[in-house]
C-alpha cells in the first residue's frame, strides 16, 4: 500500500483534487478527507473491500456514518420524522449525525435494530465529493480507537498511517470537535454522543413546540403553559423539566405582549395553589416566526383565534409536518381574569384545568 498521498487543497487545484479522490473511491480506496468538525476516513458505502478495510482499520463491527450531499439525499436513506425534519432545518449542513429508521433504499446498510446514521457535512470539498462519487460515502473519525478526532491533517496522517490511500488537507477544522448524535425514536430524543452542538438546544429543537395564546401573556396563557407542561410530564411519567426530551415544548405567548413581563401577582397565586411556580415567566410577543415553528396552537379567545390565522395566511401556513390548525382551548372564550381579584384567577385556572387535554398531543412515532 505504501504510503498515503497528502495532496493540499488550494482553490486553483480543488477540481484536480476532487477527481483524484473520487478516482481513489472508485479505485476501492480509502481517503481522508476534511469536515467542518473532525477529519473524516472512509470508502463508498457500496464496496465491500473498502469497508472491510475501514472496518480492519478500525477495530470491532462499530456503526459507520453514511454522509451525503444534501437533506434530501438523507431522507432518501433514512425516515423523515417531525424531530428529525425540524433538526435538518436548523443543523443541516452542519456538525450534526442523525441515527434514523433505515429506509428501503438503505437497509442492507442498517445496523441490526433497522437504524442508521446520517449526515450532511458543511464543508464545501467534501460535500462536491459526496455529488461526485454518487452514493453515500461511509466515515468515521480519522484517528486510532479511543484517540482524540484529528482536526488537521497532520494529525490525521499519524493516526491513519499506511492504512489510507490519500489525505486531502483543507487546514484545521473550522468547529475542531465531532459531531453531535442524536437518535430520535417514539417522539423521544436521545443525544448518543456529546459533540459540537449543545444537548439542550438539540431537544428543543427536535421537539414538537405547543403554544398557548392570550392577549399580554402574563395571566391565561402563562396559567396555561405551566399547567400543561405538568399534566403531561405526569402523563408520560418524567420529570417537569424532561418533557422536552419526549419530544414535547411548551411555550406561551401573546397577541398584544410587550416583552420581559412577569405574570401577574394573581396568575403566579392561583398556580402555586397548584404547587407550581410563575416566578420566573417573562412575557413574550407573538411573532411570525414562533407561531409558524409550532405544531400545536391552543388560543385563550376568540380574538387571538383570528389574529393566528391570520398571521399563519400571510405566511402561507405553518412550517411543521405534524401540525393541527389553531384552535380554541376551551372552544369558547376563557374569562380573562386581569384586573380582577384571586376568585377570577382560580376560575380561569380551574377553566383552563379542566380543558387541557389529559395526554400530550400526539408525536409521530419514528
Amino acid at each position: 500500500m505504501g504510503t498515503p498521498r497528502v495532496l493540499r487543497l488550494t482553490p486553483d487545484n480543488r477540481d484536480d483534487i476532487l477527481k483524484q479522490a473520487a478516482d481513489q473511491l472508485a479505485a476501492g480506496g480509502l481517503v481522508c478527507v476534511p469536515t467542518e468538525t473532525v477529519y473524516g476516513v472512509g470508502g463508498r458505502a457500496n464496496d465491500g473491500e473498502a469497508v472491510h478495510r475501514l472496518r480492519e482499520l478500525k477495530g470491532g463491527d462499530r456503526p459507520f456514518t453514511l454522509h451525503v450531499s444534501s437533506v434530501e439525499a438523507a431522507f432518501a436513506l433514512g425516515h423523515a420524522t417531525p424531530g428529525a425534519c425540524r433538526l435538518a432545518r436548523s443543523y443541516w449542513p452542519g456538525p450534526l449525525t442523525m441515527v434514523l429508521t433505515a429506509a428501503t433504499a438503505a437497509k442492507h446498510w442498517a445496523t441490526h435494530d433497522g437504524t442508521i446514521g446520517v449526515r450532511v457535512v458543511a464543508h464545501e470539498f467534501t460535500t462536491a465529493l459526496c455529488d461526485e462519487v454518487g452514493v453515500p460515502l461511509l466515515l468515521t473519525s480519522a484517528n486510532e480507537p479511543g484517540a482524540p478526532p484529528a482536526t488537521n491533517a497532520e494529525a490525521a496522517a499519524a493516526a491513519l498511517g499506511e492504512s489510507v490511500d490519500l489525505i486531502v488537507d483543507a487546514g484545521p477544522c473550522e468547529v475542531g470537535r465531532a459531531s453531535s448524535v442524536v437518535r430520535i425514536k417514539d417522539g423521544k430524543t436521545e443525544v448518543l454522543r456529546d459533540g459540537a452542538l449543545a444537548e439542550r438546544r438539540l431537544f428543543a429543537r427536535a421537539a414538537a413546540l405547543v403554544l398557548f395564546v392570550c392577549s399580554g401573556n402574563t395571566c391565561r396563557s402563562p396559567m396555561a403553559e405551566v399547567v400543561a407542561r405538568a399534566r403531561w410530564a405526569a402523563a408520560l411519567g418524567v420529570e417537569r423539566d424532561r418533557l422536552v426530551e419526549h419530544g414535547i415544548l411548551v411555550a406561551s405567548a401573546g397577541i398584544s405582549a410587550f416583552p420581559g413581563m412577569p405574570a401577574t401577582d394573581g396568575a403566579q397565586r392561583a398556580v402555586s395553589e397548584l404547587g407550581l411556580d410563575l416566578e420566573k415567566h417573562r412575557s413574550r410577543p407573538l411573532e411570525a416566526a414562533l407561531l409558524a415553528r409550532a405544531s400545536h396552537v391552543f388560543c385563550m379567545g376568540t380574538s387571538h383565534l383570528h389574529v393566528c390565522e391570520r398571521i399563519l395566511e400571510d405566511l402561507g401556513g405553518q412550517l411543521e409536518n405534524d401540525v393541527t390548525p389553531p384552535r380554541l382551548l376551551a372552544g369558547g372564550d376563557l374569562p380573562d381574569p386581569f384586573g380582577g381579584d384571586l376568585e377570577d384567577y382560580r376560575v380561569t385556572r380551574d377553566a383552563i384545568t379542566n380543558a387541557l387535554p389529559r395526554q400530550p398531543p400526539t408525536v409521530r412515532p419514528a
